[in-house]
């Protein structure tokens, strides 16, 4: 067979340039400035998908013997308690059978200030599951979700003065034997006990999630573009298990707003949907209850390294409830599409800048990534479920 020299065009998100993720079982830290940005999402209304790069190698190869790789979409919960947690009933193989039986490809198991194994006499330590992945089984990621309920943070909240820092690590690389204490209580500043928690995500490894920020409003659009730059990667837009905050009010912003006005400073932070589950039971009024929120990733593979590489470089869309078949960059557009054989009418936002600069009624739109800024898409079904696509470059 001739040989000749090949140049295969490398798709690569531009973000920051930054390490690769790592192995398929071992992940360290990855700070969102870090990370080579990948190219598709999907959205709140505050959400556009990355701008690609070409870079060109050249690599002796056969003609004819160049891999074609599809991509698929997988489905996942970043935010996921079990009893471990302390306030959830419900044991952890109940937890994974109840995502399985509803097609889920990955949770992350995010337990109140420990990394839970799947059993006491499994252990470990240094991977980024809690067990091997099998064909077509539910991917666990080891997690943790640092919890910190302190009061009078600064800057002030709503009236009662409590205040929540909450942290997810996904794909947790450190074990921890039982519960930790690791949060900053000689302070106020919120910026500085966030910090605590990246301090921590030091040891422990894992890509870093605001959980539900907006709760007892403790943040703003300055605070959540430092927190980025700081090394944060994700920020939940939508926490389910508490809807009522992620809206806002007449007196506060929602969290589409307060994404957006980080946005605007040139803050890399993808937008996350969760259900944030404690509760598995079905029962009418349960709290927290399992299922209302989730990402959908767009990975080469149903490979744990490949999700959360896909998941850092914010190749992904968040979602209540829609259903999207193409939210990525195409020839320096970005193009939306809800999925085939999706009931109910959409409506497409594209969030150009921190402004909607066009509403399509109907399940498709395109348009060209601004010379400067962001381009990012929000999908409101009928019924009021939605769809955000990560914010696109150029």
């Amino acid at each position: 067979m001739r040989r000749a020299g090949i140049a295969i065009a490398l798709s690569v998100l531009v973000t920051c340039a930054g390490p690769d993720v790592p192995g398929p079982s071992r992940v360290p830290p990855i700070p969102p400035d870090e990370v080579p940005l990948l190219i598709d999402a999907a959205p709140p209304l505050d959400a556009p998908p990355i701008d690609a790069a070409v870079s060109v190698l050249e690599i002796d190869a056969p003609v004819d013997a160049v891999p074609v790789v599809a991509e698929v979409w997988l489905k996942g919960s970043t935010h996921v308690h079990a009893r471990p947690s302390g306030d959830s009933s419900t044991p952890i193989p109940e937890v994974i059978e109840w995502y399985e039986q509803r097609k889920y490809d990955f949770i992350v198991l995010t337990d109140h200030n420990r990394v839970s194994e799947l059993d006491a006499v499994t252990a470990t330590p240094g991977e980024i599951t809690l067990r091997p992945p099998a064909a077509g089984g539910l991917i666990v990621f080891a997690g943790i979700e640092l919890t910190h309920n302190p009061s009078d943070c600064i800057p002030a909240g709503d009236a009662s003065g409590k205040c929540r820092i909450h942290v997810n690590l996904l794909g947790a690389t450190g074990r921890t034997n039982g519960k930790i204490v690791w949060a900053n209580r000689k302070t106020h500043d919120r910026l500085l006990k966030y910090d605590a928690a990246l301090e921590q995500q030091k040891t422990l490894g894992g890509i870093a999630q605001i959980n539900h920020p907006n709760w007892f409003w403790g943040i703003n659009g300055d605070l959540l573009a430092e927190l980025a730059r700081r090394g944060f990667a994700l920020v939940e837009i939508s926490n389910m298990a508490f809807a009522e905050w992620n809206g806002g009010d007449k007196d506060h912003p929602g969290m589409d707003a307060i994404w957006d006005a980080a946005l605007v400073q040139g803050a890399r932070v993808w937008g996350v949907a969760s259900d944030d589950a404690h509760d598995y039971s079905g029962s009418a009024g349960a709290q927290y209850p399992a299922g209302g929120g989730w990402i959908m990733v767009k990975a080469a593979a149903r490979d744990p390294q490949a999700i959360l590489a896909s998941i850092a470089a914010g190749r992904f869309y968040a979602s209540t409830g829609v259903v999207l078949s193409r939210a990525e960059v195409e020839a320096g557009e970005l193009v939306v599409e809800v999925a085939p054989g999706e009931r109910g009418s959409h409506t497409i936002d594209l969030i150009e800048n921190g402004t909607r600069v066009v509403r399509i009624k109907g399940g498709n739109a395109r348009r060209p990534l601004p010379a400067t800024g962001y381009l990012r898409a929000v999908i409101t079904r009928g019924d009021g479920k939605q769809a955000w696509v990560q914010p696109a470059r150029r």
